[in-house]
C-alpha cells in the first residue's frame, strides 16, 4: 500500500510518499500514477520552483518540502487525494494542513 501525507511542520509544507500499491504485478497502474504525480511535482520544482524546495526520490519513498504551497503542491496533493478515493485497498492519503 502507498500511504501519502501533506502537511505543514516548522513552517514548511511537506509531501511524504511511502510505498508500493501492490496493484498488479509487472503492470501496476497505480503505483505508476502516484509516481508521475510524485515526479512531475519534484520536476516543477527543479525547474521552476521554490529556492528552498527540496525533492528527495527513492524507489518506494519521496519527500517534497516547499517553504510556501503553490498550485503544483496543490495540483499534485489533490491528484493522489483523488487516487486514493479510486483505489483506497492501494492507496491512502492523508492532508494535516488544510
Amino acid at each position: 500500500m502507498i500511504e501519502a501525507v501533506a502537511g505543514q511542520s516548522a513552517g514548511v509544507y511537506v509531501l511524504e510518499v511511502i510505498g508500493h500499491a501492490g496493484y498488479s504485478a509487472g503492470n501496476d497502474v497505480v503505483c505508476a500514477a502516484v509516481s508521475a504525480l510524485v515526479e512531475a511535482l519534484a520536476a516543477y520544482l527543479d525547474e521552476y520552483g521554490d529556492a528552498d524546495g527540496q525533492a528527495e526520490l527513492e524507489d518506494g519513498y519521496a519527500l517534497i518540502t516547499v517553504s510556501e504551497r503553490n498550485a503544483a503542491f496543490d495540483m499534485a496533493v489533490c491528484g493522489l487525494g483523488a487516487i486514493a478515493d479510486q483505489y483506497p485497498a492501494y492507496v491512502s492519503m492523508t492532508t494535516t494542513y488544510i
